[in-house]
């Protein structure tokens, strides 16, 4: 019986295994689905706030800087959706970079430029943190060097850190 128990022992680890393994392929599917709805998210907001229209596939209109400063006022954008839109604009572009800005980042931070002026008592928008465009600008800066920067979501209990 022992010889019995072992096997029976060695056939439920098996299917235990199998389970996990099944498991673990459901949670990378669910995963690689949240990140395609957010990227979606975040390249529907590119469209609304950025493009007036399409031309064709490869031409683009796009918005003024103050119909996207209009549009970050009105719609209540936050500093996170921002960085966002930028994270994604720098994943379609990978050269992107201060000294190699495409139209749409350059429309991103001088919009983001002009929000951060407005006077708190003036904007609608009170989760606009005033310090918006310096970070993208901080952040296209690290580009162009190809210094890496840390999250600054992760790093926020840095003491150390300098801001």
């Amino acid at each position: 019986t022992n010889v019995d128990d072992l096997l029976s022992l060695q056939d439920q680890a098996a299917k235990l295994r199998a389970e996990a393994i099944s498991l673990q392929k459901a949670l990378e599917q669910s995963k690689l689905e949240k990140i395609q709805k957010e990227t979606e998210k975040v390249d529907r907001w590119i469209e609304e706030l950025l493009i007036e229209a399409k031309v064709n596939e490869n031409t683009e209109l796009l918005k003024t800087v103050d119909q996207v400063f209009e549009r970050l006022t009105e719609d209540r954008y936050s500093a996170e959706q921002v960085n966002k839109i930028f994270k994604r604009l720098c994943e379609i572009r990978q050269q992107e970079s201060r000294s190699n800005c495409s139209p749409l980042m350059s429309l991103l931070v001088d919009a983001a430029g002009k929000l951060d002026c407005t006077e708190r008592e003036e904007n609608p928008n009170k989760r606009w943190n005033h310090k918006v465009e310096r970070g993208l600008q901080k952040k296209l800066f690290a580009r162009d060097w190809n210094i890496e920067l840390d999250d600054e979501e992760n790093d926020v209990g840095n003491p150390w850190k300098l801001r």
